[in-house]
């Protein structure tokens, strides 16, 4: 059985939480190739930076589920235009 696209988001934001290599992790999610959204993860305010290009917003998440469930609302969007 297939993973779902909504735990693979979580698997990804719960590493960057765990990942203490340096104090900001960065990760990109795109559809088909073009980025639609960057995570920067803080370690020291422990939040959760979300960017997304199209359009353009800016939210700070405190919450894991909450900032995978507007990733995937993000990469949703993108997928239901095509």
């Amino acid at each position: 059985m297939e993973e779902s696209k909504l735990f693979q988001i979580l698997s990804r934001l719960y590493a960057m939480q765990r990942d203490n290599t340096s104090q900001k992790q960065v990760r990109r999610f795109e559809q088909f190739g073009i980025e639609l959204c960057r995570v920067t993860y803080d370690h020291t305010t422990q939040l959760f930076q979300l960017t997304e290009y199209r359009p353009f917003h800016e939210f700070e998440f405190d919450d894991l589920d909450l900032t995978a469930i507007e990733i995937h609302e993000c990469l949703s969007d993108m997928q239901m235009t095509f």
